[in-house]
């Protein structure tokens, strides 16, 4: 570890690591993030960025990439270890987290594919969900055993089903001997009520207390009020016996069931313990990742040297308009010595440079801009008082100069030293002397840090020691508050005069303190003062430039974004022109097939009959040439059609939006008709939609269209979707959009293959159907079709 507990603890790194542990979702990565801790060493750290890395881009493949679903199951799995039996539930528990461990591999390791959607570069994480060996025998094993509710199914066992068939039995002898007693007119004054119920597993009546030694049978309760006996009545006190022993073999088939699927998972306890640790490690890195596109944090370019260069660095617990910071370490100079007045600015900027360094070799990602540089750091000192603090005591400054001493007698140049309000808490002077004498110790050494201070003699020293810059937080005097906005090269000044001025101080007081400032400090302020001004001039410059930099970058955004709209335009009216080409060219063969079919009629008539019939047919030909000749020239023109033509439940084509649709109501006053395409409702005007000619055969209409975004649906599509192996939400998924691509491209009937199984992908299809607005009916399959592993659905 680099820094220990309270280094980390004074960068708030304890603050980062709750954050991380809030978004993982098992206790075991919780435990990963609580425990988390930098390391020096440089593969590790390219490691554990990898992952990160990976985490990252899997989220934005899969936004639902997850491990919900899995359960803690150590404590069963240590249970078993010892020779413990599980119960119902926890065998439930354990098959979710086998199931779900499964479907991650898979997901990873069998989905194909290449460019940006694929899964091939994820090669940490594939590592990872290597080790996890599916155990499907278990899972299925379990389910064919428990029901869903927790108890033991029928199925589990033969002899269970038997027991149970046998207890059905006997259980509606007892019934019917029971209503028989009821219906007995000679018990009828004895019943307190006419109701059969049970006491410690025997059924009884309710008799009245003056009745019961009239009653016959065994009285096994009686009521509060003591007017009450419940009996168990003699006929059926055999019939009883015989239930208890039923219920005791059922219960000791139950036991032996448990017994057995313990005992498959106690064989397998080593290969779950390690299948349900990558789980625990995969969860741990989808929690980096989220925590890096929360943080809008990215992994900086690392160097295997001491180096530092943060572009725009936020620190990742600030709120609100954060000021970024940017500053470099170990390139032009090995120490930033920041001073000026303690406006809260300084020891931000400190925290920041630290915290960066923690995170980054912890693995975790940055807030930092790409171009941004880290070295890694085998050692990570820290010396931060309280910055708020008006005097410090000497026990204060003793405490400092205790840690400073560690500091100075164990960093070397792989160490990174940051450095609050050094020499503070003693006489100026010797505190001044103090600082520069530490400075030039730990620059001897090869440190990097930054270091904070009020001293101004420091300034000099920055100025003139080879290693050394100076370093402010520029200071707004119109407000007369900081900007957190760091200066590299300026060194920073009190301002306690004007400061003064500003506030109301008397001007008699100010020249008082004017004449004991000597005349070199006064040199000195005017030039510190004509340096941040040239400072300010510089920056506001640079931001000008990077704004409109900024607004060329949006401008040739917005232009390709233009550009790409006018080449989809141009696509879709070529598009539609083709469209309407093809059905005038298909309108003119028809009517040329009629003209030719009236003249071969016309042949076998006589000669004055033909005569009429082929003038007839030449005027025919003569429109047909003139209606081909328009549709050329015009065939960009809005469709003809007038709301009388229209009635609901026609079909139409709205070639806006290529898609075909029904007509739920006549068109309105404004001409615009309702349209259900697909799963919206839509009102289109009358003259941008065209009917559609139900009596096209398909083969006319691939010859026809082929090409077009319905016919690639209509010829690709199949007339089932295979949902084995889906969990009930992620196949409703898959069901929802399969259903509106099938609509869309007319199929009447679809087939829905869910497999038998435990029933619970049927249950969760079926209810999906009853309350799906394109479902006209549903049933299960016949003989032929695939029985109840298959549902037929007839769409709207």
């Amino acid at each position: 570890m680099i820094a220990s507990d309270k280094v980390l603890a004074k960068l708030d790194f304890g603050v980062i690591r709750e954050k991380l542990m809030s978004i993982c979702m098992l206790p075991g990565a919780k435990e990963l993030a609580e425990t988390l801790v930098p390391v020096a060493d440089m593969d590790s750290v390219k490691a554990l960025l990898r992952e990160t890395d990976e985490g990252k881009a899997l989220l934005r493949l899969n936004p639902l990439f997850t491990v919900r679903g899995s359960r803690e199951i150590r404590p069963y799995l240590e249970r078993c270890d010892r020779g413990g039996m599980l119960n119902p539930e926890e065998l439930l528990e354990i098959r979710d987290t086998l199931k779900t461990a499964r479907r991650l591999r898979m997901t990873l390791m069998e989905s194909s594919g290449s460019g940006k959607d694929s899964y091939n570069d994820l090669y940490s994480l594939k590592e990872i969900v290597q080790s996890i060996l599916p155990q499907k025998d278990i899972e299925e094993d379990i389910t064919r055993s428990v029901s869903e509710d927790g108890s033991i199914a029928d199925r589990a066992s033969e002899e269970l089903a038997r027991l149970r068939k046998t207890k059905g039995v006997s259980q509606q002898r007892i019934k019917e001997s029971m209503d028989g007693i009821l219906r007995n007119p000679a018990y009828q004054k004895m019943l307190q009520d006419n109701v059969i119920t049970t006491r410690g597993d025997r059924y009884v009546v309710p008799i009245k207390l003056e009745y019961s030694s009239a009653f016959p049978g065994i009285v096994h309760d009686q009521s509060a009020s003591g007017a009450t006996v419940y009996i168990e009545p003699m006929s059926v006190v055999k019939l009883g016996n015989e239930l208890r022993e039923i219920q005791l073999k059922e219960n000791r088939e139950i036991q032996r069931i448990l017994q057995q699927l313990t005992a498959k998972v106690a064989v397998r306890v080593a290969d779950i313990a390690n299948l349900y640790g990558a789980l625990i490690k995969l969860d741990f890195i989808l929690a980096k990742a989220r925590l890096s596109e929360d943080m809008e944090a990215g992994s900086p370019i690392l160097v295997n040297k001491q180096e530092v260069k943060l572009v725009k660095a936020r620190h990742p617990l600030l709120t609100g308009a954060v000021v970024p910071i940017s500053l470099e370490l170990g390139l032009k100079y090995q120490f930033l010595i920041i001073t000026g007045p303690n406006t809260g600015g300084k020891t931000v900027t400190l925290k920041t440079v630290g915290l960066m360094a923690v995170m980054l070799q912890s693995g975790l990602h940055i807030p930092v801009e790409s171009d941004s540089r880290m070295g890694i750091f085998t050692r990570l000192y820290v010396d931060i008082g309280d910055e708020q603090s008006v005097e410090q005591s000497l026990s204060t400054f003793s405490a400092h100069m205790t840690n400073i001493v560690a500091i100075t007698q164990e960093a070397d140049d792989r160490s990174l030293v940051l450095l609050d309000e050094l020499g503070a808490g003693t006489d100026p002077a010797e505190g001044a002397a103090l600082a520069m004498a530490i400075l030039s110790d730990l620059l001897e050494r090869g440190c990097c840090g930054v270091a904070t201070t009020h001293y101004g003699s420091l300034k000099a020293f920055a100025y003139n020691t080879p290693g050394a810059e100076n370093a402010s937080v520029e200071f707004d005097l119109e407000t007369l508050k900081p900007t957190y906005r760091l200066l590299t090269g300026i060194p920073g000044r009190s301002n306690a005069l004007l400061i003064a001025r500003r506030l109301g101080l008397d001007h008699k007081i100010l020249d008082k303190a004017r004449e004991y400032i000597s005349e070199r400090d006064t040199k000195e302020n005017d030039l510190l003062e004509n340096l941040e001004d040239t400072q300010r001039e510089i920056e506001l410059k640079k931001r000008r430039v990077e704004e409109e930099q900024l607004k060329a970058e949006r401008k040739a955004t917005e232009l390709k974004k233009k550009n790409l709209e006018l080449e989809e335009k141009y696509e879709e009216i070529l598009n539609r022109a083709k469209e309407e080409a093809v059905e005038i060219i298909r309108q003119t063969r028809l009517e040329a097939d009629s003209i030719i079919k009236d003249i071969k009629e016309a042949q076998k008539k006589e000669r004055r009959e033909q005569q009429a019939a082929l003038e007839q047919s030449r005027s025919s030909l003569k429109e047909l040439s003139g209606k081909v000749y328009e549709g050329r020239t015009t065939g960009n023109r809005k469709s003809s059609l007038k709301p009388e033509q229209i009635e609901p439940g026609q079909a139409v084509y709205i070639p806006n939006l290529r898609q075909k649709g029904q007509i739920l109501k006549r068109p309105d006053n404004n001409n615009e008709v309702l349209i259900q395409t697909g799963i919206m409702k839509v009102s289109v005007p009358l003259a941008e939609i065209r009917l559609v000619d139900e009596t096209r055969k398909p083969e006319h209409f691939e010859k026809t269209l082929k090409g077009t975004l319905g016919l690639n649906k209509a010829l690709n599509l199949r007339s089932e979707i295979d949902l084995r192996g889906n969990l009930v939400e992620e196949a409703l998924i898959l069901l929802d959009k399969y259903m509106d691509d099938a609509v869309i491209t007319g199929i009447n009937q679809i087939s829905i293959i869910h497999g038998k199984g435990t029933g619970a992908l049927r249950a969760g299809i079926h209810q999906f159907l009853k309350r799906h607005p394109h479902v006209a009916s549903y049933r299960l399959g016949e003989f032929g079709e695939g029985d109840s592993g298959v549902t037929i659905v007839a769409l709207k």
